[in-house]
């Protein structure tokens, strides 16, 4: 089955903020496939496929290779941001923070209460781009709380997010 978000960041949309997505993926037997994340503003595609890799602008891209938390630069909402001290960053598109924590841009993402479509094509991008993300259920459509980053500094940070 398909999981379409045909504007991630609704709000920064109809705020006028050019930061917002098109978001696809496509399901099979409760796993993703495949993925397409497409920045219209700014004209960027992000896409990957099971066992395929993840590409930018038909380039293969790769997770940061950073292994020091505070050398990273993290993505998040508001409420992810208590009690700690990383370098955030809140841009209001789960699935554009993911293409960017596949791309190198961000070195980290953790976020919760997300809808599948905020997420599923972000998933295998990230995965595909040698990127390590919480384990989703495809068919649980609401409350998903995801912590992804390569997979150097993924453990160090989900220790560090322990009350996440």
């Amino acid at each position: 089955f398909w999981i379409i978000d045909p504007i991630d960041g609704t709000t920064n949309f109809l705020h006028g903020i050019p930061h917002f997505c098109i978001s696809l993926a496509y399901a099979s037997n409760e796993e993703i496939i495949s993925g397409v994340i497409f920045d219209p503003i700014k004209n960027e595609m992000y896409y990957g496929e099971k066992n395929s890799g993840a590409y930018f602008q038909n380039q293969r891209i790769r997770v940061s290779k950073k292994k020091k938390l505070e050398e990273c630069l993290f993505g998040s909402n508001l409420e992810s941001l208590m009690d700690n001290d990383l370098n955030m960053r809140i841009s209001g598109s789960a699935a554009l923070d993911l293409a960017y924590v596949a791309s190198g841009r961000l070195d980290g993402f953790f976020q919760k209460n997300l809808n599948i479509w905020d997420i599923a094509a972000g998933f295998i991008i990230l995965k595909e781009a040698g990127g390590q993300i919480s384990p989703i259920e495809v068919n649980k459509i609401k409350n998903h709380s995801i912590i992804a980053s390569s997979e150097v500094i993924f453990t160090e940070l989900n220790e560090k997010l322990v009350n996440f």
